[in-house]
């Protein structure tokens, strides 16, 4: 069953040179206690997509179109305390950098104590203290830690942290920006395996925003990919890396090392479009070994196949 319900986003950026169309028509369903990820090179609309959804678009970003249904309430007709509600409280959010989201002169216990608080989840100072407490060891960080400062962290702790602030107010869903592009390969998968342990526990529905495919392939039901703006591909996630039906998704596999397969690494030609001027027809047309004359014309539209695939192509 849907718990979210994406129908034909739309988010623009108003710059000076021009308007970037960094979402344009994406629709995308999201089964409850599934974990989809969402994989694309950087600029392809992942993470504004991501954003969109508890409606964390600033200016000069705005959503001009479209639908985003929680659990069948469109969340961009809702404003001000009844918006808030949902923020933190149904949909969590970990960001790609702890360092910016925590605040640095509070100790980490005091940041999640006070989100507690505010959502009406303690009733006061000491029982949010105590579930602060409660969610920092729920995370493998002792509770005595609570009355540290952020810079006397880790990296790998301070991300954990910022799990332990999002899943204390106990969301249904938890939206995760690339929380593991700043550590190295160790700490990366210590913080995977927390959040999927995290996920069946407790019943969680994760979306992962991820520039790598093969971390999202070892963790995720489904796979949604994005390019330009537009979602390309999506099925789940092992077919998508076994059987990619995008030629897109095919050289996104192709340019990431394997150290389970001999192969070449090939790096995709050129580079993502602006998105102030888009091609004509399929936007990886000017990229893809495929193209035919049809493609540089032609706009695709995502048409679902057989075994809950779906793609964009127009050649296959």
């Amino acid at each position: 069953m849907a718990v979210l319900d994406i129908q034909d986003l739309k988010v623009h950026y108003y710059t000076l040179t021009g308007i970037v169309r960094a979402v344009d028509g994406v629709s995308l369903s999201v089964n409850k206690g599934e974990w989809i990820s969402i994989v694309g090179e950087s600029g392809s609309g992942k993470s504004t997509l991501a954003l969109s959804i508890p409606r964390l678009i600033m200016p000069p970003g705005r959503i001009v179109g479209g639908r985003i249904l929680y659990s069948g309430v469109d969340l961009l007709s809702l404003a001000g305390e009844e918006l808030r509600r949902y923020r933190g409280r149904e949909i969590g959010m970990v960001f790609q950098d702890p360092t910016a989201y925590l605040d640095p002169y509070r100790t980490v216990g005091s940041q999640i104590a006070e989100s507690l608080l505010e959502h009406g989840l303690a009733s006061s100072g000491s029982e949010a203290e105590s579930m602060a407490g409660d969610a920092l060891e729920l995370v493998g960080i002792p509770r005595d830690r609570a009355s540290v400062y952020p810079h006397q962290l880790s990296g790998g702790q301070r991300q954990r942290v910022a799990i332990a602030a999002a899943v204390a107010l106990e969301p249904k869903i938890l939206i995760a920006d690339e929380p593991t592009t700043a550590l190295d390969v160790v700490v990366q998968a210590k913080i995977m395996d927390l959040m999927k342990k995290l996920q069946e526990e407790r019943g969680l529905t994760v979306m992962l925003v991820t520039h790598d495919i093969g971390l999202a392939a070892e963790y995720s039901d489904r796979i949604a990919v994005m390019y330009a703006g537009e979602l390309v591909e999506i099925g789940p996630a092992e077919d998508v890396v076994s059987n990619p039906i995008h030629p897109y998704t095919e050289m996104l596999i192709k340019s990431v090392p394997d150290p389970w397969e001999d192969r070449e690494v090939k790096p995709i030609p050129g580079s993502p479009p602006d998105l102030r001027n888009p091609p004509p027809g399929c936007r990886f047309h000017p990229r893809c070994p495929l193209r035919q004359p049809l493609c540089t014309n032609t706009r695709p539209s995502l048409r679902m196949v057989d075994g809950g695939r779906g793609h964009s192509c127009l050649v296959r």
